[in-house]
């Protein structure tokens, strides 16, 4: 896999790319990953196709926002439709992870000429808030923004106490682990620190409550398959449940792993992925 560096709403967007075919798949990460967690995936893909692995704003090495903006997942959505643009092609097909997979369902709602197909990995719908939530929502993003204003990036000593950090919060191996997590570390004079943004932490200030999601959803047309790890994230199979009769097109597959089983199940999450481009119709 290559580097590559786009620069799009005066933010550089790097990413990984692999593969020279006429195919185009972009593939959108989770929050706090970046594009190694499709590095496991794409040892062999097909002739046809090239992949272009994102590092989301604020996450692995591309830019962060300014210091006046924030992180709306909206704005995702932007990034998205000015990449596609900036790469040259005229469609495309969608591979997201977890929060990836909602900016890829949304983004593909909106711009439907845009999208050949859509993969969903561990993420489907979108977080939602009741609307007589919206208040209380932006109240804590507010007060949240203003604590975390002035806090220093944490130095840590060695990158072996980020791999353990992270490996609290994940049934990742420690192999795969230190895949992911060494693209958003950098080196600085007294140790070890992250170059994902510290804003991303920040509470949201605005969601879609459920009737808007639902709306988006329903403007989806392009063929989509949900990959489920047996081990996954409960709030995925809830958003399921709670929205599957809602698409238009909709494939769901299981297989084994947790949230990240397109790294642990990693080729037979290709495997999936690149039949369904073809069976669909796509390729």
């Amino acid at each position: 896999m290559q580097p590559f560096n786009i620069k799009i709403n005066n933010l550089n967007i790097h990413g990984l790319k692999t593969g020279s075919g006429d195919n185009v798949v972009i593939a959108l990460h989770g929050w706090l990953d970046n594009s190694n967690s499709f590095k496991p995936m794409l040892s062999n893909i097909d002739p046809d196709q090239t992949w272009y692995c994102i590092d989301f704003a604020g996450h692995g090495l591309s830019s962060w926002r300014s210091d006046d903006a924030h992180y709306y997942f909206v704005d995702y959505v932007d990034d998205i439709y000015q990449l596609i643009n900036a790469i040259g092609v005229k469609k495309v097909h969608l591979v997201g992870h977890s929060m990836g997979a909602m900016v890829a369902g949304l983004f593909a709602s909106c711009f439907d000429d845009y999208v050949k197909s859509v993969t969903f990995i561990e993420g489907i719908g979108c977080v939602t808030t009741p609307s007589e939530g919206v208040c209380e929502q932006l109240k804590s993003a507010v007060l949240n923004r203003a604590r975390l204003k002035n806090k220093n990036s944490r130095v840590y000593k060695s990158k072996e106490s980020i791999y353990k950090a992270r490996s609290q919060t994940t049934d990742l191996s420690e192999e795969l682990v230190a895949l992911l997590m060494d693209r958003n570390i950098k080196t600085v004079s007294d140790g070890f620190e992250l170059t994902t943004d510290p804003k991303l932490k920040n509470h949201s200030g605005f969601r879609f409550d459920e009737a808007q999601c639902i709306g988006a959803i329903k403007d989806l047309i392009a063929p989509c398959q949900l990959i489920l790890g047996h081990e996954g994230y409960s709030f995925v199979k809830q958003n399921l449940a709670k929205y599957i009769s809602h698409y238009n097109n909709l494939n769901v597959i299981h297989v084994d792993g947790g949230h990240h089983c397109h790294m642990q199940s990693s080729k037979l999450c290709f495997e999936h992925i690149d039949a369904f481009m073809v069976q669909s119709g796509a390729c």
